[in-house]
């Protein structure tokens, strides 16, 4: 099987790279700079509703691309039975499929809106930017900031009773719950007080194949902080 991951450095594909050197799979990685460089491009041509990551699979003389990072990690963790669910049961399995839903069908979109109004408020002219400025403050303050908060003391009082989301073992969950958690503790000072969520990111960092995919994907550790905080 040859595989081909197009990556955006910093961007939620890191997991993916992860993913893949958790597997001890042998791939490719194309990185995408921008939205104009020869891999973005061959992407688009490719499959034009596709986001980073995509990979393109190619098994014997059938080649397909899959995108989507949360359908990637299923596809890998069943073809090589392997961090999926295969060996879960009980509660386990049922924090399984929460948490690796959660991760993106709850706590990233949370993440994502704090990107989209400050962003909004940074690409607006400045005469008038304190107009995105007070509907960002009074989101953020009425509903974002409390929900959040919500979410990592339920993550944090989660992680008190396990060493991973799912139990005594590493699984998908937590490769698609780390890239939402690390950014969150760099919103605001408020959301790195929480002794088992920062003993969990520590535990991930130590991992050999996570300092390996940090190396591969490119992460740099100043650019993601810098993006991150200036959304709070």
């Amino acid at each position: 099987m040859q595989i081909q991951l197009y990556h955006k450095p910093n961007s939620r594909s890191q997991r993916i790279v992860w993913l893949f050197e958790e597997l001890g799979l042998d791939y490719d990685i194309l990185v995408c700079d921008t939205l104009d460089d020869a891999n973005t491009h061959q992407l688009q041509q490719a499959h034009p509703l596709a986001k980073f990551p995509t990979v393109k699979i190619t098994k014997l003389e059938h080649t397909f691309f899959l995108s989507e990072t949360s359908a990637i990690a299923e596809w890998f963790s069943a073809h090589q039975q392997s961090l999926g669910s295969m060996n879960l049961d009980g509660s386990a399995l049922v924090d399984y499929y929460y948490w690796k839903n959660f991760a993106e069908a709850s706590f990233m979109p949370n993440l994502a809106l704090k990107q989209i109004f400050s962003q909004l408020a940074i690409r607006t002219p400045w005469p008038i930017r304190f107009i995105p400025r007070a509907i960002q403050y009074g989101f953020n303050r009425g509903y974002l900031n409390p929900l959040l908060q919500q979410q990592m003391q339920m993550i944090n009082q989660h992680l008190t009773t396990q060493p991973w989301v799912a139990g005594s073992q590493l699984t998908i969950a937590d490769i698609l719950l780390w890239f939402p958690l690390h950014a969150c503790t760099h919103l605001n000072d408020r959301y790195m007080h929480y002794p088992a969520i920062n003993s969990y990111l520590q535990q991930i960092e130590d991992r050999p194949a996570f300092q390996r995919a940090l190396s591969k994907g490119q992460w740099s550790a100043s650019i993601f902080k810098q993006y991150w905080t200036e959304a709070n």
